[in-house]
């Protein structure tokens, strides 16, 4: 079975595609990074926080997506992860995962406008930052959502998968 890892800025449309992927198939698992973040009831980081502290708690949550992603791919399921996955964030995700099969990873990159009409404008000098590292990450496959239904943003994401177009290699101790 395969692993689709989606990435992009908040609002970018992630959690819906992989809804999405997921309905394609039998047997399918989707890690919703938020809602695992969700979990933790006192003493949540925030994802932007760079203290060594929320460092380490983002690496936790990583490695226990990533965890639980190998035991369901190891029971013969498919899995789709979303993920607000920066370039520094991608390394330690090859790293934990660490699986003989496919890894594809692709980002989600609506227009700037529509991500900000969907998070509102509270954030909005965080999230434009945020939106240009996506924007400026050129070694990844990209999707640029427009004003497609999710079905039709799921089949551009398994189209890059088919062709080879959205493969991540395995870092080296992998």
């Amino acid at each position: 079975m395969q692993l689709v890892i989606l990435s992009g800025p908040p609002g970018a449309g992630k959690s819906t595609t992989a809804q999405a992927l997921c309905e394609r198939y039998d047997r399918m698992l989707h890690i919703e990074m938020s809602q695992l973040r969700g979990f933790l009831r006192m003493g949540l980081l925030r994802p932007w926080d760079t203290s060594a502290e929320a460092k380490a708690q983002q690496r936790l949550f990583i490695s226990a997506a990533c965890g639980l992603a190998r035991q369901f791919l190891d029971a013969g399921y498919g899995v789709v992860i979303d993920d607000v996955i920066t370039p520094d964030d991608l390394p330690v995700y090859q790293r934990e995962l660490a699986v003989d099969g496919a890894v594809h990873f692709v980002v989600l990159l609506p227009d700037i406008e529509v991500v900000r009409g969907r998070m509102g404008h509270g954030q909005a000098e965080r999230l434009s930052a945020l939106y240009e590292r996506f924007a400026g990450w050129t070694d990844v496959a990209v999707v640029e959502p427009g004003d497609l239904a999710p079905e039709l943003v799921a089949d551009r994401v398994m189209a890059l998968a088919a062709e080879g177009k959205a493969l991540v290699e395995q870092t080296a101790g992998a």
